[in-house]
């Protein structure tokens, strides 16, 4: 089988960044804002800088954590219809954008704050969307007090979809709460480490520092046996080196630290290569998703985490504001193309807008639709002898006629995207002049999918407990 897969770097290139970033870890070492994560790794093998204040990881400990990684973590759904387990034969699975600060209706230009109800929206048209293939909250339930923030974001994603969650936590506390929530579900601690209905998002700050709470938090939900994402969100200039080879080595070894902490704090702990970094925009002193240099950014990470043979997420799919312009699906999918062929196991974007800080219900359909038609660019193309067909050949050879082949009309459905997908048919590609009609029908669906009536997928009693969870905090 042929797959379409960029590559960006060369094994020499791989190993040089994996030299240096092995350089990084033991004589830079990591900032860890917490004593009792320090005291952890010191026991398991790092040692302190001279000065006292950096933890350096000597190489044997990393390869020994890297030996400990599971090399396939599975994220269960609840309902086991859109169970995922990565690595999948170099299939991505795409979720939604993530922790908007507010919601915009692309069409009528109205915009607000984001709360726990856009949550529970945004929720259930991932639900219903087909293409979306796990849930990541796209927006803050940002009406509540801080220390409440996540765990009722978990409790709405709960009580909203069946696809598997990825959370946040910013304390252990916290984590501990979520697992309780998780429990609630699966029954308790134990069956939920088996099927893991949440995973957890938790960054390395750039550069190469693990706040207080975040990390003690990654080494609560390793001991759980939640997945961790280690998500760097490097801005090359800003937090990083300019070079895309200097941020490649930072975020090598930022990943490399956090599987450190999630493999000492329990071996075989489920853990996920991760980077959403990009180039700064220099003059705004910002990051800038949409710099042409970003997908080199995420392949190269992408090979860098199968160099390792990690689970990666390192792709982002999503139109953004583009979508604004489009007369018909096909003018989105060159873009979303050249996003999907980024070799990641996991990709985030769908419904993101203005530089991820805000979110669009209509934007999640637009990139689901779009994206339908993209992704045929990643199927399996046979290269054996049956797809070749030397017959076909010599019978054309001498007739000239390839469309009458038997060949042709067995094959035709799967070699040609446009046979199965009607929006990448030649006739539909210009259909529409008019400038983001693609939006407005995109708008209607989502008033049909939110009016839609739903059974509960939590009974009343689960959903008390849950919220009893949420009042401890209080």
């Amino acid at each position: 089988m042929a797959k379409a897969r960029f590559e960006f770097l060369g094994k020499q290139e791989i190993d040089r960044i994996h030299n240096a970033s092995m350089r990084v870890l033991e004589q830079v070492g990591i900032l860890v804002h917490s004593e009792s994560t320090t005291d952890m790794l010191i026991k398991g093998g790092a040692l302190r800088s001279k000065d006292g204040k950096r933890v350096l990881l000597p190489e044997p400990l990393v390869k020994e954590s890297l030996k400990n990684a599971p090399r396939r973590v599975f994220l269960a759904s609840r309902d086991k219809k859109n169970d995922i387990t990565i690595p999948d034969n170099d299939r991505v699975y795409v979720t939604n954008g993530g922790e908007g600060v507010y919601v915009t209706d692309l069409v009528t230009g109205e915009s607000h704050s984001a709360t726990s109800e856009d949550l529970r929206n945004f929720a259930l048209i991932v639900q219903d969307v087909p293409q979306a293939d796990f849930f990541w909250p796209m927006v803050g339930a940002l009406e509540q007090p801080n220390r409440l923030k996540g765990i009722v974001e978990l409790k709405v994603c709960l009580e909203s979809t069946t696809k598997h969650i990825q959370a946040m936590a910013w304390t252990g506390e916290e984590v501990q709460l979520m697992v309780d929530m998780g429990s609630v579900v699966m029954g308790s601690p134990e069956e939920l480490a088996k099927r893991p209905i949440f995973s957890a998002v938790e960054c390395p700050i750039s550069p190469l520092t693990f706040e207080k709470g975040l990390v003690e938090a990654q080494v609560e939900f390793a001991r759980a046996g939640i997945p961790v994402v280690a998500m760097s969100a490097a801005v090359a200039g800003l937090t990083s080196p300019i070079t895309q080879a200097g941020t490649f080595a930072q975020i090598t070894a930022e990943n490399l630290a956090s599987l450190v902490i999630s493999q000492v704090a329990k071996k075989g702990a489920p853990f996920i290569f991760s980077s959403d970094s990009n180039p700064g925009d220099l003059k705004a002193g910002s990051i800038d998703y949409g710099a042409i240099e970003s997908t080199l950014m995420r392949t190269g990470m992408g090979q860098m985490g199968r160099y390792y043979s990690l689970p990666t997420m390192v792709s982002g799919i999503g139109l953004e504001n583009y979508s604004a312009s489009l007369a018909n699906i096909w003018e989105g999918v060159p873009m979303l193309v050249m996003q999907g062929i980024v070799p990641s196991d996991l990709a985030s974007g769908f419904g993101g807008i203005d530089q991820a800080t805000g979110a669009s219900l209509e934007q999640v359909l637009v990139d689901a639709w779009v994206w339908d038609i993209a992704r045929e660019i990643l199927r399996d193309f046979d290269t054996d002898d049956a797809a070749i067909s030397f017959e076909t050949i010599r019978e054309a050879g001498i007739d000239g006629n390839f469309l009458s082949k038997r060949h042709t009309f067995l094959r035709m459905k799967k070699e040609i995207a446009s046979a199965t997908k009607p929006g990448a048919a030649l006739a539909n590609r210009y259909s529409g002049t008019e400038k983001g009609s693609v939006l407005k029908k995109a708008r209607e669906e989502v008033k049909k999918i939110l009016k839609r009536p739903r059974e509960p997928l939590v009974t009343s009693s689960e959903s008390a407990r849950m919220q009893a969870i949420v009042d401890r905090l209080k």
